[in-house]
């Protein structure tokens, strides 16, 4: 269901006699993953209750917020008896998403009556409000957070990163650049660097922003250039809202943006003989709105699957245009759904997930159920 099957999955999920919450909650999930929403709400409805659990509940409300269907999801969420954090997380992000911010500040209001400020939920209802450009209540949820988690520097930075996204897209440019700055002085040296990982021939490569150092630097280049006119032919239109510094004399919003490292270590891989089938790739930072947007485009223009790990998620891109999103068990969070793989492209994939778990400095155990998540075996196989 993930990689665009959903019909394939529905059948093998119907010649199961005795299904689980496991099986029920893989293939609601497959359907939202597919934008399958009705069909996933439907699953669900007929699905035991006694049976449900914290995963089930979140993949039906994400299958209803990236649809679109707020209210379908609100209904669903006030039948849950038991709101978990993370239940109460998804629908503010619902309610976010979808601009109905005082609602999703209701929710966080109700949920500090008993419980701790939970970070996730002003991110969401920050990124939202980015999204909508809504200036007044950034700038209130920015200050409350600083209020709030004093020493998540990392979270602050991201947060900062979305104020002054806001004010570069309204055209505020000053008061973007004070933003980013005053952040960037209180971290110093601690600044994280974006850098994304790729695989040639049993070999990790890595890549930062605007990176010339690999020996190909200017075939890259080159493959850059061409990729982005293949994607501004095909109606892509580079985001300003995702630069997050000034923009140079000698510099304009594409350079910019194509020169993200992302960008670069999926460039590095069309010009290999041969390119890969799937193109995979990791980075220790969340991927760019622009990036995401320009890979779905990619994926379908140039006919190869890419699989992109940030910080958050795997990211799954499609030959026919289509993306989901799967949460990674790297992260600390839920992975309500597998990453099937031919036996072929084990040694692969496992390389792939040793590279993220030494990325963020995990154990083997997190790495042996990491991979196990990833490409659906046990970890015998391994």
């Amino acid at each position: 269901g993930k990689v665009g099957y959903a019909d394939k999955a529905f059948k093998i999920f119907e010649s199961i006699e005795k299904r689980d919450v496991m099986t029920y909650t893989s293939m609601i999930n497959a359907f939202g993953l597919n934008g399958m929403v009705y069909e996933a709400t439907d699953l669900y409805k007929r699905m035991p209750i006694h049976i449900q659990d914290e995963i089930t509940h979140i993949c039906v409300l994400n299958a209803c917020s990236h649809s679109g269907l707020v209210d379908q999801a609100y209904a669903i969420f006030n039948n849950i008896q038991v709101k978990t954090e993370k239940i109460i997380t998804t629908m503010v992000d619902c309610f976010s998403r979808m601009f109905m911010f005082d609602e999703a500040q209701q929710l966080i209001d109700n949920f500090e009556l008993s419980h701790p400020p939970c970070l996730v939920m002003y991110m969401a209802l920050l990124s939202g409000a980015r999204n909508h450009r809504n200036l007044t209540l950034s700038k209130k949820v920015y200050q409350r957070m600083n209020c709030l988690f004093p020493d998540n520097k990392q979270a602050l930075i991201s947060a900062s990163i979305l104020l002054s996204n806001i004010y570069s897209s309204i055209g505020e440019d000053q008061q973007a650049k004070e933003v980013r700055l005053n952040r960037l002085n209180e971290i110093g040296k601690n600044r994280i660097i974006g850098i994304t990982w790729t695989e040639h021939n049993g070999e990790i490569v890595r890549f930062k922003a605007h990176d010339r150092s690999h020996p190909q630097s200017k075939e890259i280049y080159d493959e850059i250039a061409r990729i982005s006119t293949e994607l501004m032919k095909n109606g892509h239109e580079y985001d300003s809202r995702w630069i997050t510094r000034e923009i140079n004399d000698d510099e304009n919003i594409e350079s910019i943006l194509c020169g993200h490292s992302e960008k670069l270590a999926l460039a590095f891989n069309f010009i290999q003989k041969p390119i890969p089938d799937i193109i995979q790739l990791t980075k220790n930072l969340r991927i760019c709105g622009d990036c995401h947007s320009a890979v779905k485009s990619i994926a379908k223009l140039r006919q190869r699957s890419i699989l992109i790990r940030d910080t958050n998620r795997f990211h799954y891109f499609d030959k026919n245009g289509q993306s989901s999103g799967l949460l990674c068990p790297i992260a600390g969070l839920d992975l309500a759904t597998h990453i099937f793989a031919p036996e072929s492209q084990l040694e692969s994939l496992v390389r792939f997930c040793h590279a993220c778990i030494n990325m963020n400095e995990q154990p083997m155990s997190t790495f042996l159920a990491s991979t196990q998540a990833c490409i659906g075996l046990g970890q015998s196989s391994i």
